[in-house]
């Protein structure tokens, strides 16, 4: 391998032009200020939650259903009696009737459970229910301008319903002609006809099962959204664009949606056509071509705030789709502590950045050529003792200003910012840094933390990526680019392809 022939003479100390940050920085108060939630964020979050939803009204429901059936079944029988006053000799004696009747009305209802009538109504008929079962299962009921008084009875027993509700009407009755007969004697001055027997219905009147399991399904729907949206509003993790947006103003990349072919660690053939993580990583590489127009970063170091949140998967696309745009790329393995490049691309790993960084080789001789063309890859090489301190070095510095010179362009794949300072070390040489976060995983105070570690360098964040991104179904429909996967015979899905043979997988997550 030789690089090309017109090597530029580079400046020392910097791996290439940098931009000021002074003015994208924002104060930690402003960066975590979270603003309220408008209706887009609202619905946002409803779609993510639909499951909690559906799934809070289907248990709610169920309660309520367990609770109606564990529920003794009663049934309501009601004796209706008509009122009358006065006489009818003409006229204006019926009407002042009338109004006596309505009058009396309110007054008879709440004698129905009185001691009196009660106890007359249980003894006459030879009910077993004690007075206070007898008074608890009696009710009352009149309605407005009218001379209609309503008796019910309710009890588990339709027979006991009945008689009670019957025996209670006829008990009224009498004790209605004894209050309304005149001291001296005569006809009673009103007096209540059973007009309408009591009859229990077919149906139980509790449970009402239907109405339970109708609230259970919509009080469930309503604590459902209620969880939703506060587990969105208190929530302190990265799920989408909006949530970096709001605690600074470092702009947003690209998206990587969440893609079988990452997680069985798939370096994406960019050659075999579009797939939403193809076409996530081609956005990346365009936009991040437009993050600096008079300084695009050249030198690119990509990290992250802690482990497991795709910085190496990052990495290792953005150099295929770089390569892709027709340019030369280098892809620099410098997570020297638990280096993955050379793990997963299949190439030595014995030999790259420590040897040249102790003086036991030259780069020509260390970077290795990967299974894509024009993708070249320097792996970790042994692992030191100080890895901050070999990346902090003079030598290191020249190893970049060197691959700069050779390649269009150099990605750097780090260690993680907060468990250790390598990142913000090796910073210093780069152009810019690629902070990646991992959707429903990266905490916002973490991603603080990290932007506060970073400020510290001379290399500006450019932007963020965010991995594991809910992928818009048919965003890109129209080119084929978020279609669904074909099924074949028997439904069986087919494959997205993937150059295999440059990856091998690894039991645990994405680094």
């Amino acid at each position: 391998m030789t690089y090309d022939s017109d090597i530029r003479d580079m400046s020392s100390g910097h791996a290439g032009p940098h931009t000021d940050r002074s003015d994208d920085r924002m104060s930690n108060d402003a960066r975590f200020k979270l603003d309220g939630d408008g209706a887009r964020e609202v619905l946002s979050a409803l779609r993510r939650g639909w499951i909690v939803i559906v799934a809070t009204a289907v248990v709610v429901g169920a309660l309520a259903l367990g609770y109606s059936l564990a529920q003794t079944p009663k049934y309501q029988a009601t004796a209706v009696l008509y009122v009358t006053s006065g006489t009818d000799d003409n006229t204006q004696s019926a009407y002042q009737g009338a109004l006596a009747s309505q009058q009396r009305v309110t007054s008879y209802a709440k004698l129905v459970d009185s001691d009196s009538v009660v106890q007359q109504a249980i003894q006459a008929q030879g009910i077993g229910l004690s007075l206070e079962q007898a008074k608890a299962a009696l009710s009352s009921s009149s309605s407005a301008d009218t001379v209609l008084l309503s008796i019910s009875a309710i009890d588990s027993d339709r027979t006991v319903a009945e008689n009670l509700a019957n025996s209670a009407a006829r008990a009224m009755t009498s004790y209605v002609a004894r209050l309304e007969t005149p001291s001296g004697g005569g006809q009673p001055l009103a007096k209540l006809t059973l007009v309408s027997p009591a009859r229990t219905g077919a149906s139980p009147v509790t449970p009402k099962t239907t109405r339970n399991v109708a609230l259970g399904v919509i009080v469930g729907i309503v604590l459902g959204v209620l969880f939703v949206l506060a587990r969105a509003r208190f929530s302190n993790r990265v799920r989408d664009e909006n949530d970096i947006v709001k605690v600074t103003e470092t702009p947003v990349l690209g998206a990587i949606p969440n893609d079988d072919l990452l997680k069985r660690r798939g370096l994406i053939d960019f050659s075999k056509g579009g797939t939403p993580a193809a076409e996530s990583f081609r956005k990346l590489r365009t936009n991040l071509t437009f993050a600096s127009v008079d300084h695009p970063p050249r030198v690119l170091l990509v990290t992250s705030p802690i482990a497991v949140e795709g910085k190496t998967t990052t990495s290792m696309n953005l150099a295929a789709s770089l390569v892709e745009s027709g340019k030369r790329v280098v892809l620099v393995d410098a997570d020297l502590r638990r280096p993955q490049v050379n793990k997963r691309s299949g190439l030595i790993g014995e030999a790259g950045l420590t040897n040249y960084l102790r003086g036991d080789g030259e780069l020509a001789d260390l970077v290795q050529p990967s299974k894509v063309d024009n993708l070249w890859i320097l792996a970790s090489g042994p692992q030191p003792p100080n890895p901050a301190e070999l990346l902090g070095t003079q030598k290191a510095a020249a190893a970049l200003r060197e691959l700069a010179a050779g390649f269009e362009y150099v990605i750097i794949d780090t260690p993680p910012v907060l468990p250790v300072t390598d990142a913000v070390v090796l910073s210093q040489w780069s152009d810019g840094v690629l902070l990646v976060a991992r959707s429903g995983s990266t905490r916002l105070n973490d991603l603080g933390a990290a932007l506060e570690q970073l400020a510290a360098s001379t290399a500006p964040v450019v932007g963020f990526v965010i991995t594991d991104a809910p992928a818009a179904k048919a965003r890109y429909g129209y080119y084929g680019a978020a279609q669904a996967p074909r099924s074949g015979l028997f439904g069986r899905q087919r494959e997205q392809r993937v150059i295999e043979e440059v990856l091998e997988p690894t039991p645990s997550g994405t680094p």
